[in-house]
């Protein structure tokens, strides 16, 4: 199946929304639905991101992560540039439908990295914590993972880095 060929159901009523088998996703003002992507074996949250109704499409029948960039206005498969290719094992929806967590397994990035989702070359997104009962005028975030598993100047030499401002 292609993803021109998935046909998202119109929102009829809350039953069929709720309660129903129709996929009938609900994407925001922008056009887009929020997606927490987890680790399928370790279930460790891995991204937040966004997909419009294309990317959505092509995840499901690519069986690949594609999500939205909403600064650089663009369709984006994870891993195209890095390696980190994101192959979806199951995708859940919320009782609205109107945000989705993707199970994924990772690829290991390009140039010698251990498996990562993080462009800035740590294993998650959610590298860090924010501590919580502190009363100070700034809070320091604490780093929970020790080390980077890859060097985004490496990753992406030669494309643009993400993690460049």
């Amino acid at each position: 199946m292609t993803e021109k060929q998935i046909k998202f159901e119109k929102r009829v009523s809350i039953e069929q929304v709720e309660e129903g088998i129709s996929l009938s996703p609900k994407f925001d003002k922008n056009g887009v639905i929020p997606c927490i992507t987890v680790h399928a074996k370790t279930k460790e949250v891995l991204m937040f991101a966004y997909m419009n109704e294309e990317a959505m499409k092509l995840t499901i029948s690519s069986g690949f992560a594609h999500y939205w960039s909403r600064s650089r206005k663009s369709l984006w498969k994870k891993g195209e540039t890095s390696g980190m290719f994101q192959k979806v094992e199951r995708i859940l929806i919320d009782d609205d439908q109107d945000s989705i967590v993707i199970e994924v397994l990772l690829g290991e990035p390009t140039k010698g990295g251990r498996e990562a989702s993080c462009h800035v070359g740590y294993r998650s997104c959610f590298y860090r914590s924010i501590p919580i009962g502190e009363s100070k005028d700034k809070i320091a975030l604490k780093f929970i993972e020790e080390e980077k598993s890859f060097d985004p100047d490496k990753i992406y030499e030669g494309h643009e880095n993400p993690t460049k401002l």
